[in-house]
């Protein structure tokens, strides 16, 4: 008996030993819950606004220092935008002493994007420095635009769930149609896995269409490609 005792007491001690991060020191990338990538569009704004924040996440992958650590940030090969004109970053971040994480505001400007198709792009990498090297998620897209997405957008998601599913791939003539009967390119009252707020859009979508094509002579609009309009999986 007093030999299991002192068993189930080794283990219990093992267990409770705390294990530390023993890996190099790292750099990861987030927006909210969303890694790799995140895009807006200045049609969602109010038309006042000329400017925009995507606010970065970094979070290090390391043991708590009790010291203020330094991150580089690049420009990846993907960025299409000029920094100073379409956009302004921090090429050096400072991560507090006993922090984890911090806020990186990216500011992209309005000005000219309405006469750039399909918008801009500004790829952050971590860079390697004498405090840290890039994480796993060591990179961040960020696409915006002046004109409509090139995607179904929602804000609160960047995954917009079953929208493709019902209302087709995403075009530029599609996307106009929906803003003109929403007011908002922002999907997200309908982003999700809930079918039934995506399927009475899109009734409510191709009813539109069908009036509209009833009120000139049975000719419908067309779709970027010159085929009829319609929100459907296989359009």
């Amino acid at each position: 008996m007093l030999a299991g005792l002192v068993s189930f007491f080794m283990i219990s001690c093992n267990e409770d030993e705390i294990e530390t991060y023993s890996g190099p020191d790292a750099v990861n990338m987030w927006i909210g819950t969303t890694r790799d990538s995140a895009e807006m569009s200045f049609l969602a704004l109010e038309p006042t606004l000329t400017e925009y924040d995507f606010n970065v996440e970094l979070r290090i992958q390391s043991v708590l220092k009790n010291e203020d650590r330094e991150v580089k940030i690049n420009l990846g090969a993907l960025t299409t935008a000029a920094a100073g004109e379409n956009f302004e970053v921090a090429e050096n971040v400072t991560i507090p002493a006993g922090e984890t994480s911090v806020i990186v505001p990216v500011k992209v400007y309005k000005k000219g994007l309405a006469d750039i198709e399909g918008g801009l792009v500004v790829e952050l990498v971590v860079g390697a420095s004498k405090d840290f090297i890039p994480g796993v998620y060591g990179k961040m897209k960020l696409s915006f635009a002046g004109d409509f997405p090139k995607n179904w957008y929602a804000s609160t998601t960047s995954d917009v769930g079953a929208i493709p599913y019902f209302w087709g791939k995403c075009t530029k003539n599609k996307y106009q149609f929906v803003f003109e009967h929403l007011g908002t390119i922002d999907l997200k009252d309908y982003a999700g896995w809930n079918y039934t707020p995506i399927i009475a859009m899109q009734n409510e979508l191709n009813a539109k269409l069908e009036k509209y094509a009833a009120d000139h002579d049975g000719e419908y609009l067309l779709d970027d490609d010159g085929s009829k309009m319609w929100f459907s999986a296989g359009t």
